[in-house]
């Protein structure tokens, strides 16, 4: 973006994180008609454009906006929910937490859920997230997204076992892909999971995001309730889920392996899909998502609520999964911060990533993960003006930076988010 004077722009903070390349001091980027330029110390690139206007953020850190790559915004009010509906303690059991969402999901009318989707957004904006992975189910609120900055994905939401309520529910969601739902928002599709959807509706789902070109986003192998129910149809799945829900397991067979080579090895994953947890996964099903192409958004802090489990992170480094990050919703995480969910992770897997890993699964790994790498997640010539600065209460060395930005958490400050060259955070 050039200024009212039609120059080009320097932006300068102490500290400047490409990502794609190690930290500069007294960094700044050279940005003209909405695009980087260029990327160097400020004094190198004032003294090779003398005419540019100068934006000097002083003692900061500038670097790629997060990227939220699997979140529930519409959820953000849960907890205020859950307290009116009598209801405020979140079970601990992972099938138990499922059945406590639905019951206190169902009293919620279409407006308390666009106010609480409106207020993700603003949410999200306020925590330095650029991008989100939004799964969407109110398909009435879509309008929360018309006015948001925030570019992405956001995935409608399809679950059941009768072909004839899926098929309708894909009839609505064909509507609403006439437009996209925001000004740098696409589409997507979110079949719910592995034991929510029958057989033959997860392939009604799958066949309409391949007709529709739509990335997915499913929750893949969270719990090991998902992997008992899946591999012999035992467990609390049967017994609590499909009783309440009056669905019926024996006339539609459970596969009979893990969910992930239930998915993978019937070509109904792509390569591009978001599979979202990964915990519960062994080395051969690691082995087959990185054939399949898959992203894993990992999603630490929900995972450490629901005592579902740890995803084994080295192992997927190690064999080249894609990693990116995810708040989940305010159902099973406190924040939708990713500052807060990255902290989380750099103290909850010790030694399986490093700090330069954590804050590049938390930006470029989200921007791959919803196919916008070229245009954000890293601060490289040709890639958007679109970046945050944050504030500590200190500013490290610059050999210590990384180390005290992963782990910074609710002491980072964000200042600024520019999305396409734009500030984003005045009046939101």
């Amino acid at each position: 973006m050039k200024n009212p004077m039609g120059k080009p722009i320097l932006y300068r903070a102490r500290f400047l994180l490409p990502i794609s390349a190690p930290p500069l001091e007294n960094g700044a980027l050279l940005v003209d008609g909405g695009q980087i330029i260029a990327v160097d110390t400020f004094n190198n690139l004032a003294a090779a454009h003398p005419g540019a206007a100068v934006i000097d953020f002083g003692d900061t850190a500038l670097l790629p906006p997060m990227v939220n790559a699997h979140t529930h915004l519409e959820l953000s009010a849960f907890a205020d929910w859950a307290a009116k509906a009598a209801e405020p303690a979140a079970p601990q059991d992972f099938v138990d937490w499922i059945l406590w969402l639905v019951r206190v999901r169902r009293s919620i009318s279409a407006e308390q859920l666009y106010e609480s989707l409106a207020a993700g957004l603003r949410s999200s904006l306020l925590a330095g997230t650029g991008a989100v992975g939004d799964i969407f189910t109110g398909l009435g609120s879509v309008s929360a997204y018309q006015h948001s900055p925030l570019h992405g994905r956001v995935f409608a939401e399809v679950l059941g076992h009768e072909p004839a309520v899926v098929a309708g529910r894909l009839a609505a969601i064909a509507k609403l892909l006439e437009h996209h739902p925001g000004p740098s928002l696409d589409w997507g599709l979110s079949p719910h999971a592995p034991y929510t959807l029958s057989s033959a509706a997860t392939d009604q789902v799958f066949a309409f995001a391949e007709r529709q070109s739509l990335q997915c986003s499913i929750h893949l192998a969270e719990s090991a309730d998902e992997t008992a129910f899946l591999q012999n149809g035992s467990g609390a799945i049967a017994e609590k889920l499909y009783t309440m829900a009056k669905w019926n397991f024996a006339v539609d067979s459970v596969p009979g392996c893990g969910p992930v080579t239930a998915f993978c090895k019937k070509g109904r994953l792509r390569h591009g899909d978001l599979a979202v947890h990964g915990v519960q996964v062994d080395p051969a099903e690691i082995d087959l998502l990185k054939q399949t192409g898959c992203i894993v958004v990992l999603c630490p802090r929900s995972n450490a609520a629901l005592n579902v489990g740890k995803a084994p992170v080295a192992a997927y480094l190690k064999a080249g999964v894609p990693l990116a990050l995810g708040t989940d919703s305010l159902a099973s995480s406190s924040s939708l911060s990713i500052w807060d969910e990255m902290a989380f992770a750099g103290h909850w897997f010790p030694g399986e990533a490093g700090p330069r890993e954590w804050l590049e699964i938390a930006t470029l790994g989200g921007a791959r993960a919803l196919g916008l790498h070229k245009r954000m997640g890293q601060l490289t010539p040709g890639c958007d003006a679109s970046f945050q600065v944050v504030a500590l209460p200190e500013m490290p060395g610059i050999n210590q930076l990384e180390e005290i930005l992963c782990a910074g958490g609710a002491d980072v400050r964000v200042t600024h988010l520019y999305l396409a060259s734009r500030n984003v955070l005045p009046g939101i």
